[in-house]
């Protein structure tokens, strides 16, 4: 009796989790589609030290003014996260309830709900594996597009501009793959006006420079290593981190979902023994 007890209120304590995620989950979207506001603050926190080295270009921007161009990058992104995270929270309170209620049937239901989720994202997982190559050749070919057609240098005129100048100056990389993406580029001026001094015919962007010393990496023409990061692309460490954060999410949620299923078989079976 103890250990049935004890196994309800460790399967709710689990289902109560499972609904908190949905719930951050929607929230995360909700903020995305609609938190202008908040996105502001959270950015300007990344950017700020980016606009401090830009003033000496004689360039500054303000976050808000780019949070409308949010949507064409994240695309269908926030709606993705408002249906997870409202699914989850769905799943969660049918669990609460049947858990709660000790009935074979709400059990059951509950048990076949988180079979089909579990079984759809150890799916999506190993599709998303397998296909691995193709996915990152279509991310860097976007990628490669942003760079020819939106990336426009230090003036940040798009968010297209700005997210690139902050990848550069947070990951210390420069490009894709490294500088030489940016040869192709037919919106970025090779020219830069930098602490009063006029630079002609730029290698790389200026946010390509180590923030240690943009002068010197420009003195160099971004040759020197010790000042310049043209030879470190951008691409590699997104995915890494992408990859790092996205496992870790994948295995704690599916973690979650296995031992609050294996829980529930548990209760239902001693919930069909009580009807007996």
């Amino acid at each position: 009796m103890c250990f049935q007890t004890f196994m309800k209120i460790l399967t709710g304590i689990l289902s109560i989790v499972f609904l908190i995620l949905g719930i951050a989950l929607m929230i995360v979207g909700f903020i995305l589609q609609f938190g202008k506001d908040v996105l502001v603050k959270y950015l300007e926190a990344y950017t700020n030290e980016l606009n401090e080295y830009l003033k000496a270009a004689g360039a500054q921007f303000n976050v808000s003014d780019y949070i409308g161009y949010l949507p064409s990058i994240t695309g269908n992104v926030p709606v993705v996260f408002i249906v997870m995270g409202a699914v989850m929270a769905v799943v969660g309170i049918i669990g609460l309830v049947a858990i709660c209620k000790e009935n074979k049937c709400a059990l059951t239901i509950y048990i076949i709900i988180l079979a089909v989720l579990i079984v759809g994202q150890l799916t999506l997982v190993i599709v998303y594996y397998a296909a691995r190559d193709t996915f990152s050749a279509r991310a860097r070919e976007y990628m490669q597009q942003t760079i020819d057609t939106k990336y426009t240098g230090y003036n940040n005129t798009n968010m297209e501009t700005v997210l690139w100048n902050v990848f550069h100056m947070s990951l210390s990389c420069c490009g894709i793959n490294n500088g030489s993406d940016f040869l192709s580029s037919t919106t970025w001026p090779r020219y830069v006006n930098y602490s009063g001094k006029y630079y002609d015919s730029v290698a790389y962007p200026l946010t390509c420079c180590k923030l240690t010393n943009w002068t010197a990496c420009l003195n160099t023409n971004h040759t020197d290593a010790a000042y310049s990061n043209w030879n470190i692309g951008c691409y590699n460490l997104i995915d890494r981190i992408n990859i790092v954060y996205a496992a870790l999410g994948t295995a704690a949620v599916l973690l979650l979902q296995v031992l609050i299923l294996d829980f529930s078989v548990h209760l239902c079976r001693k919930a069909g023994e009580k009807d007996i």
